[in-house]
């Protein structure tokens, strides 16, 4: 049974997010990270991201790569 939060009922959509945390999986990477993970150059990550087969994500200064859409892209099951 699902603990209530402080701020009630916990939404649908979060129920996916706590299972994700539990297993550890990244929800983004920096490109660096991605391009290890994924063997693709930083440059080749940047080259999708402007096709529009990749998802960046801006935090500030940062750019991050969304895992879900890298993981579509390489065709690898979350």
């Amino acid at each position: 049974m699902e603990e209530p939060s402080r701020y009630g009922t916990a939404a649908p959509a979060f129920a996916g997010m706590a299972a994700r945390a539990s297993r550890r999986e990244p929800i983004t990477y920096t490109v660096n990270d991605a391009a290890a993970v994924s063997g693709l150059s930083r440059a080749t990550l940047y080259r999708l991201a402007a096709d529009g087969r990749l998802r960046l994500v801006k935090v500030g200064s940062r750019t991050l790569v969304d895992a879900t859409s890298l993981r579509a892209l390489l065709g690898v099951a979350a």
